[in-house]
């Protein structure tokens, strides 16, 4: 049986335990996560296995197709510099089937790509993370070129943050403890060995996410020099003074999640803010990034069988939910991003009636106070092996 396999199993598995108890989705992605983290430390011992992570909202659930780099064919001509840097940024583009969009600017990646996440580089490049639809193809990560063109192999599984100025990647990889940063044109800044997971990159400063025993690691890129920070770091302000925290606690049913913010300026890194479990975090909340000015965290509440999420975003100051919730609030979709005015998000967005089974995809722009207008129409969302995809995708 490989990796597939047993992850297609372990969701029949997850999808059949989330029948028989009161909870609003499966949580089948972030078992997975917890799953492939087992596995790598396993690893460590003899086994060689693909890792990815929940990140900005998507489910990264596949390993390793092992296949060349993406072949782009853009349809459009190239700006008087040679590239399409000027057609790309966060805000105008996004992924549809085997395509990436920006105004009239088309790059079409080899057919059959399903791009699974991917962000904007300050470049006009890209981070691609993307399978074939191929039975049992996994994942495979790349930069790009802002004409598509691959750059860097980045390898098979793994997962990615990049930083909140676009220049530099930090990649965990999916078979080796090897951590590295990358800049926006794929050239190494960095690199270490760490059984940390990728947590967040600010200018030059890298953060790796680890647990109770090992501790959070700030990595200064430039020196060299580390400094041992709280464990469950999955995000951390432009100005390098607050961090976010994730992580779950066993519980009778299944597992309660629990996050906080922490000020890296202060001794000892107080929390600021911290919700936990069923009563103090009752929408489940994960964040995974912070807004543009720190006035907000950015993540999930819960996510459905079908893989859908339902977007997230909290006040840092007080926790207070102000996109997404329970089930009377939800905005379900599966990837998403705040706008650099805090104001205004973008979405891949679950428009089924009812929500779940999804059947249909749109990509709509919306206010926090939930007023949203269409971007692109409808599509049929596609299901492979019974695991929903969404046709349009949003940059990180």
């Amino acid at each position: 049986m490989n990796t597939h396999d047993r992850e297609h199993e372990l969701q029949t598995l997850l999808r059949q335990e989330a029948d028989r108890v009161e909870v609003p989705g499966d949580f089948g992605p972030v078992a997975i996560a917890k799953h492939r983290r087992d596995q790598r430390n396993r690893a460590l011992v003899g086994a060689v296995v693909a890792v990815t992570a929940i990140a900005i909202a998507v489910p990264n659930l596949w390993s390793g197709r092992g296949s060349g780099p993406v072949p782009a064919h853009p349809t459009a001509s190239p700006s008087p510099t040679g590239w399409f840097s000027s057609a790309w940024t966060r805000s105008n583009t996004y992924a549809v089937d085997d395509t990436i969009r920006a105004a009239d600017v088309v790059v079409h990646l080899r057919k059959g790509t399903v791009v699974e996440s991917f962000a904007v580089l300050a470049n006009g490049g890209f981070v691609l993370q993307s399978h074939l639809s191929t039975p049992n193809a996994g994942t495979d990560l790349e930069i790009l070129r802002p004409d598509g063109k691959t750059v860097r192999a980045l390898g098979e599984g793994g997962a990615y943050v990049v930083s909140p100025e676009a220049t530099r990647v930090l990649v965990k990889s999916g078979t080796s403890n090897a951590v590295t940063v990358y800049a926006a044109d794929g050239t190494v800044v960095a690199q270490r060995q760490d059984p940390r997971e990728a947590g967040a990159v600010v200018g030059d400063v890298a953060y790796l996410n680890g647990d109770e025993t090992q501790g959070s690691l700030e990595w200064n890129l430039s020196t060299g020099a580390a400094r041992k920070l709280p464990a469950h770091v999955v995000a951390v302000s432009a100005d390098r003074t607050r961090a976010a925290l994730s992580w779950t606690v066993a519980s009778d049913t299944f597992e309660d999640f629990c996050w906080a913010v922490v000020d890296l300026t202060r001794p000892g890194f107080p929390k600021t803010i911290e919700r936990c479990g069923q009563k103090g975090n009752p929408s489940m909340f994960q964040p995974t990034a912070f807004s543009s000015r720190g006035t907000y965290l950015v993540g999930s509440h819960y996510v459905d069988g079908g893989f859908w999420f339902s977007a997230g975003v909290v006040r840092v100051s007080d926790g207070r939910v102000v996109v997404g919730g329970d089930q009377a609030h939800l905005v379900s979709g599966w990837s998403w991003h705040l706008e650099a005015d805090e104001s205004t998000f973008v979405i891949s967005r679950n428009t089924s009636t009812p929500v779940s089974p999804a059947t249909r995809n749109t990509l709509q722009r919306c206010t926090l106070a939930m007023a949203c207008t269409q971007a692109q129409p409808p599509l049929a969302v596609k299901d492979p092996n019974g695991f929903t995809e969404p046709r349009y995708v949003v940059p990180r």
